[in-house]
């Protein structure tokens, strides 16, 4: 399963720091590590458990900021959550070139709950994903390789374990380079193309398992 990630990365690739430094100021964004969420705010993204990890890692990294992109019913939790945390910017939906500057301003994609096709985005963002071992994750988790591309934390009840992760992660630079390139080669590799050609070859390979009529 993919979604069309060509766009992301060519747009990614094209962003100027001038225009990442515009975007921090529009933002207010004062640090300089930060992660990004990108999805749909619903219970099984765990936004909750995201601010609680969020705030363990603010405590260990003064540096750190959350950006929360995306709509869905959990909107008015997230800006309740975020309205006495100054560090944390929640944007709504975002599309396109906007969406992926945002994306951009971020050294980790952070989703703890259901993952979903937005680790490819992520990827194409070259962002490794951080996310639990939660147990009700879409099949695309298959694509998060744990301390390959992302980490993927075994107590996923756990703010403080996941907090662990981000921030180990945030404090290897070379770590963390090398995962945001395993990131965009995952993305390479799971395209609407390749999915579209694996489909095709299925379908002959179905056609040609039926017995021949008369």
């Amino acid at each position: 399963n993919a979604v069309d990630t060509s766009e992301t990365s060519a747009l990614a690739a094209t962003i100027s720091r001038v225009r990442l430094a515009a975007r921090r100021a529009e933002l207010g964004i004062q640090g300089e590590l930060v992660g990004v969420f990108v999805g749909g705010l619903y219970p099984d993204k765990r936004l909750e458990f995201l601010v609680e990890a969020a705030d363990s890692i603010r405590a260990r990294m003064p540096d750190f900021e959350l950006i929360v992109v995306g709509g869905g019913e959990h909107h008015p939790l997230i800006r309740g959550l975020a309205a006495d945390r100054s560090w944390i910017t929640v944007t709504g939906p975002r599309f396109g070139v906007d969406k992926i500057e945002l994306m951009a301003l971020a050294r980790v994609f952070m989703m703890p709950g259901d993952v979903g096709l937005a680790v490819l985005d992520a990827g194409a963002a070259r962002l490794p994903t951080v996310t639990t071992a939660f147990p009700y994750h879409g099949p695309e988790i298959a694509y998060v390789e744990n301390n390959r591309n992302g980490l993927i934390v075994p107590d996923w009840n756990s703010p403080e374990a996941y907090a662990d992760a981000v921030v180990g992660l945030l404090r290897d630079p070379a770590r963390l380079a090398e995962m945001a390139a395993a990131a965009g080669r995952t993305a390479e590799s799971f395209t609407v193309e390749a999915m579209a050609t694996r489909f095709a070859e299925g379908v002959l390979l179905a056609l040609d398992a039926q017995p021949a009529t008369a």
